[in-house]
């Protein structure tokens, strides 16, 4: 115990920089972002405790919003895996092209979100390109309308787009750590091909796909760019009303209410999807 206790001491110093800087400014932005909601900080007028701010958001636009930001948050997560991970099934054998396959899905990663949001209205919009190919193939005799509708088909299309890869990485690595021994005894007991996925590789990727899972469902729950842009006027997302809150009504105290809820909000699907996932793969035991 003795001997091991400096190379504990070292590990520690090592990691409380990098650890320490992220926990210290995120206790700090989120205590101050608490005590705005309260009325206890406030960059504008005078600081006082009340539940004003919090009472506010009891209303129909509010929850239209969150109900929108949860539907893309759970729709891109979900959406994401059903083509990440059957992609990450077919690179994980080297096939001919597979590494041509995989450096084009990674595209994505070197675009910054508004930026694809921008490049998916070129394609979508009312004169863009997919209307234009489909007057010119005498398909339609007008344009037709595939952006700011109300359900956000076209906001779920880009953030599936943008995350696919981000989300395949995550999967791809954790399916590199599965032994092929074990599929190989599966098939040569008789399994067939779907059992071994099923049965084999997918409980044995479970937290892989819990982390990718998770990890997109909170970039895009509170994502700005993209809503913004290609979201439809009403409802707005989450982080769409938290910025005209703030910046354009200087209502900052319901701004950092909304802010609470989104952080509440991530905390609380990060908590069922996490007990869900425990659940599934005590079932497959």
């Amino acid at each position: 115990m003795n001997a091991t206790q400096p190379g504990r001491i070292m590990l520690m110093l090592l990691v409380v920089p990098g650890a320490g800087f992220i926990f210290l400014f995120l206790s700090a932005a989120i205590a101050m972002t608490f005590l705005q909601s309260i009325g206890l900080y406030s960059l504008v007028g005078e600081s006082r405790l009340t539940a004003d701010y919090w009472f506010s958001l009891l209303d129909k636009g509010f929850f239209d919003s969150f109900l929108f930001s949860l539907k893309v948050g759970v729709g891109s997560a979900f959406g994401t895996l059903l083509f990440a991970y059957p992609l990450a099934l077919f690179l994980r054998r080297k096939r001919f092209g597979s590494r041509t396959i995989g450096s084009i899905i990674k595209i994505p990663l070197f675009v910054p979100a508004l930026v694809a949001a921008f490049l998916i209205l070129n394609v979508l919009a009312f004169n863009g390109i997919l209307n234009s190919a489909l007057m010119g193939l005498g398909l339609i005799d007008r344009p037709l309308r595939m952006l700011n509708d109300t359900f956000g088909w076209n906001v779920l299309v880009i953030q599936v787009w943008k995350n696919l890869p981000f989300q395949l990485l995550i999967i791809a690595s954790v399916l590199e750590t599965i032994q092929t021994d074990i599929e190989d005894a599966a098939r040569n007991l008789g399994a067939s091909p779907m059992r071994v996925i099923f049965h084999i590789i997918l409980p044995m990727s479970a937290p892989g796909i819990l982390i990718a899972v998770v990890l997109v469902f909170i970039l895009t729950f509170g994502d700005y760019a993209i809503t913004r842009v290609a979201g439809p006027v009403y409802p707005s997302s989450l982080s769409v009303l938290m910025y005209t809150d703030a910046f354009t009504l200087q209502q900052w105290g319901i701004a950092a209410c909304i802010g609470m809820v989104i952080i509440v909000a991530s905390l609380g699907f990060v908590a069922i999807y996490a007990r869900a996932a425990r659940v599934i793969e005590e079932m497959g035991r």
